[in-house]
């Protein structure tokens, strides 16, 4: 059964495996914020006490949203291609828009009241879940890569192509810089030499980890391969 319901009404999952860094917690809210019909179409399971499901993570930055003032909210937003480029009626509907939910904050929900418990266990952690992979191809061919980030909140690094140079005549960074090296709030350029070590690294990394990129990070950082 979906509804809508006062998301103070709701109660967020104690038992949620799922955590956010602040960096991804932000561009949650960026995509919330620039795209509200999302919860509509995808609504959050809560069982028969109001405790949610899934969707635990929308509801926490929904739950900050109702506490942001306007200001807060327009510059989450405009961190956006959609939003910053988009026409200005656009921008004042949005504008319009959450300041009406925020004087009724309802979300759309769906009950599960005919999932027994051990299979809501399941749900809470399935939910998190991404099984597939992105073909990098249709990626770049139907998407813009700025975009994909605002989407996502990360960009693969295979949806560059280093061949390309940065056409800056003042800084004249084309033969040795060839794109930018970006990890959450950090921001960096990259050599040639630099990305291929890069690479290699990863590559070594993988080989010896049984595939698994978890602890490449730290790996680099510490070097510890």
């Amino acid at each position: 059964m979906e509804k809508k319901i006062d998301i103070r009404s709701l109660v967020i999952n104690p038992d949620n495996p799922r955590v956010m860094s602040e960096f991804m917690e932000g561009k949650l809210i960026e995509s919330i914020l620039v795209f509200p019909k999302m919860l509509d179409l995808r609504p959050l399971l809560i069982n028969q006490d109001h405790v949610v499901i899934g969707g635990n993570q929308r509801l926490t930055v929904l739950l900050k949203i109702l506490e942001m003032p306007e200001t807060d909210i327009e510059d989450y937003m405009f961190n956006q291609k959609k939003y910053r480029l988009g026409e200005k009626a656009m921008q004042q509907a949005l504008m319009e828009y959450w300041r009406a939910w925020k004087a009724s904050p309802e979300v759309s929900v769906r009950v599960l009241d005919d999932i027994a418990a051990d299979q809501q266990k399941e749900i809470l952690v399935k939910d998190n879940l991404h099984y597939g992979e992105d073909d990098v191809n249709i990626l770049k061919q139907f998407f813009d890569r700025e975009s994909i980030g605002d989407y996502t909140g990360t960009m693969a690094w295979n949806l560059y192509d280093y061949n390309d140079k940065i056409n800056d005549q003042e800084l004249d960074l084309r033969s040795t810089y060839p794109e930018k090296f970006r990890c959450g709030f950090v921001e960096c350029q990259m050599t040639d030499r630099e990305f291929s070590d890069l690479c290699a690294f990863h590559d070594k990394y993988l080989a010896e980890h049984d595939g698994s990129g978890d602890g490449f990070l730290t790996a680099l950082l510490y070097k510890q391969l």
